[in-house]
């Protein structure tokens, strides 16, 4: 009996998908979603320590009980086909409840086809966190703007 080959699945692309679905698994993270004309706004947020270490690292996100990570994707829609990811420009401001404020610095990680734009923050235990969020993408005629809250939790 002849062993199945499982050479594919040592492939750095597919380690590197693998990682990126780990990393921004939508059901893991409670993924949600934002519908505007011709485009969705995905987005999630979560406390850095669910990331597995070797991922934090590759991806330079601290792995801290005091850090959050919000993750954007945005795709282009359009009648009849697949939505397409689209590259963005994002800004976000992020506010705790006694309304300090905080800019959030996004960065791009493109994998493939794939674009994500993450920010990394600071919390405190049980601190419910209000991030606004606008999207500028590319191809868009308008900013798209989403607002949502959180409450975020040590370990």
């Amino acid at each position: 009996m002849t062993k199945p080959d499982h050479t594919l699945w040592h492939s750095p692309v597919i380690t590197a998908w693998l990682a990126i679905l780990a990393v921004f698994c939508q059901s893991a993270f409670a993924e949600q979603k934002e519908v505007f004309d011709g485009f969705e706004v995905h987005y999630n947020a979560f406390s850095s320590t669910f990331l597995e270490p070797d991922v934090a690292k590759r991806y330079g996100i601290a792995r801290s009980k005091a850090v959050g990570v919000v993750n954007i994707t945005v795709l282009k829609t359009a009648e009849g086909s697949k939505p397409v990811p689209v590259a963005a420009q994002i800004e976000g401001l992020l506010n705790n409840s006694v309304q300090q404020q905080r800019r959030l610095p996004f960065r791009r990680i493109t994998e493939g086809r794939a674009i994500y734009y993450i920010a990394e923050f600071q919390f405190v235990q049980s601190e419910l966190l209000t991030f606004a969020i606008t999207v500028y993408p590319e191809g868009g005629t308008q900013p798209l703007k989403l607002r949502f809250s959180q409450n975020f939790y040590s370990d």
